[in-house]
């Protein structure tokens, strides 16, 4: 209830209208009873059409305004949610696309998705009808308090009914809460695990993992299948307890009415009247609590995601280097993974300058990717630095640093858009040219050319339907539109075919030839031999830093000084 107070206090003056045009329309539902009386009353009483026509007429007129109003305050209550839902969508997707890896990589990817969903219920929680509902609940007063005008004893039978609705209503929001809760969570594990079945189809089939997923998944449809069952069965009963609290009203009104009518005090206009009044003010309080189910489990999605956006963002201003040529420090870093029994590696260090080529190298799982997320800005170091040209990358505008590096990860996801749309993502201005010749290098001109929509072609699931070659091409493509001073390349040879490896061979050389910074995470001896620094990750827990060129100069200059190699025995004389 507190986000939807909110919500209407970010617009006073349309919240005003609406509030005006709830006291409007349910002034104007008190002219259905009064008819009735009056008809009743006065027309059957007396019989003058006169009173008839009049009477019917003030109640088209009634019912027409009524009419109006609802439409309006119903367009003014949509009108209230547009900016809030707007601002909820902007913060969950600037989360998503912003938040700290730190943080949002210990999130399962069902629960984001749950999460994404989550939007969808929280503007149905606050929509229009659950607005009108909620303001038309302070009215019941006007309703008991005309039915109090015609009978005190009806008054409070119909006082007595709503508080029975309210209560009931309560009891069911409860019981239906732990039953949404328990459904969600077994719904992010369900989804989880088709999503799993879904992506990893040929692993089913090949390594016959249809038992296994039928077993789990028997099991967590049968979870579900129960608490849908006692969902219904929740929903069901409460619809229950409200149809009989309107039939016990009816018959109690009018039994308690149709004495009052015999004993003079009630005529027979007013108890129809009444009756009708007490089921309004029924009505009233039953919607309210359908709302108030609503709001509350909106309210618990709500918490969800405002827990979501609370994360760390990353940075979009900062420091940003002008000229930078590709110089990065590695000072004393450190990083270790959460409920990691010790650190991946630490105190490493590392002077690198621009136009070096760097080698990582190291076994699997020895934090060849980590340290290239670490370079990337991507995750923070648990201790240590990582300087670009002095300035912490922690003080540099993200956007700015993602800017300067050609990146081609080990395992590359594009975004579900066309080719272009996926070579320009980071440089969307560049020409058509120049995407001609990002093709040409990177090798994906061959292919383009035998697809029906070239450049215009799908990404489809994010590229999973793309062959393995093909999908590095991409990559490469990408990391080429980027003009960076820092290139970075996961495994470049992973995946490529003899032709794939010339290709790199030479986007490789082209690179080191225009000065820029090459970092290499590869177990390839000959990029090793050509490296200017040479980190291997193997090394624990500290890894081992080699300067393998500068290492070689000093040996050539040794080599071509002979008198510094030569040595005499006692007596022999230098040659001068």
């Amino acid at each position: 209830m507190r986000e939807l107070l909110r919500r209407l206090s970010l617009v006073p003056f349309l919240a005003f209208e609406i509030s005006l045009a709830s006291l409007f329309i349910n002034i104007l539902s008190l002219a259905s009873p009064i008819f009735v009386i009056q008809v009743l009353n006065r027309y059957v009483g007396y019989g003058f059409d006169g009173t008839l026509i009049t009477l019917t007429a003030g109640m088209l007129i009634a019912g027409f305004l009524s009419h109006g109003f609802t439409v309006v305050r119903v367009r003014l209550a949509s009108a209230v949610n547009v900016g809030p839902d707007r601002a909820l969508a902007t913060a969950v997707l600037t989360c998503l696309s912003r938040a700290k890896m730190n943080t949002l990589g210990r999130i399962s990817p069902a629960r984001i998705h749950e999460l994404m969903s989550g939007i969808q219920v929280v503007q149905s929680g606050y929509d229009a009808s659950v607005i009108c509902s909620v303001l038309d609940m302070p009215f019941f007063i006007l309703f008991v308090g005309a039915v109090f005008f015609l009978s005190p004893s009806i008054a409070l039978i119909t006082i007595l009914a709503v508080g029975c609705t309210l209560l009931a209503g309560w009891l069911s929001m409860r019981r239906g809460k732990k039953l949404m809760d328990s459904m969600r969570n077994e719904s992010i594990s369900h989804r989880g695990y088709l999503s799993n079945a879904i992506s990893g189809a040929d692993t089913v089939r090949a390594f016959g993992g249809l038992g296994f997923l039928s077993n789990v998944l028997d099991s967590q449809v049968e979870k579900l299948q129960t608490i849908k069952r006692d969902m219904v069965q929740s929903g069901t009963r409460a619809q229950a307890v409200l149809q009989t609290l309107g039939m016990l009203l009816r018959v109690l009104v009018y039994a308690v009415g149709a004495r009052e009518v015999v004993a003079g005090t009630l005529s027979m206009g007013g108890l129809i009247g009444a009756s009708i009044l007490s089921g309004k003010a029924l009505s009233v309080s039953a919607s309210f609590m359908k709302s108030r189910n609503m709001i509350e489990e909106a309210s618990s999605m709500m918490g969800s995601l405002q827990e979501f956006i609370s994360q760390p963002l990353e940075s979009v201003t900062g420091t940003v280097l002008k000229n930078y040529r590709g110089s990065i420090e590695i000072k004393d870093l450190g990083f270790a993974y959460p409920g990691s029994t010790g650190p991946l590696f630490e105190r490493l260090s590392a002077d690198i300058k621009p136009g070096d080529i760097v080698v990582i190298t190291g076994h699997n799982g020895s934090g060849k990717t980590t340290l290239i997320r670490l370079l990337l800005g991507l995750i923070d170091p648990g201790r240590g630095q990582i300087l670009a040209e002095g300035v912490d990358l922690r003080q540099v505008a993200a956007p700015w640093w993602r800017g300067q590096i050609m990146y081609l990860p080990q395992e590359p996801r594009f975004l579900n858009a066309t080719i272009r749309e996926n070579i320009c993502l980071n440089c969307p201005d560049i020409d058509d040219e120049r995407v001609g010749r990002i093709v040409e290098a990177a090798g994906l001109k061959r292919y383009l050319d035998t697809s029906v929509n070239g450049l215009e072609a799908p990404v489809i699931n994010g590229g999973a339907e793309l062959a393995v070659g093909i999908r590095r091409r991409l990559a490469l493509a990408r990391a080429l539109a980027v003009q960076g001073a820092v290139c970075v390349l996961d495994e470049p040879t992973e995946g490529f075919d003899p032709e794939g490896l010339r290709i790199m061979d030479m986007v490789i050389q082209s690179i080191v030839k225009a000065k820029k910074t090459v970092i290499i995470v590869t177990q390839d001896v000959r990029l090793a031999e050509r490296s200017n620094v040479l980190i291997d990750l193997s090394i624990k827990p500290v890894p081992l830093v080699l300067y393998p060129a500068e290492e070689r100069s000093a040996q050539a200059k040794e080599h071509n000084n002979p008198a510094k190699n030569s040595s005499c025995d006692d007596g022999c004389e230098e040659v001068k």
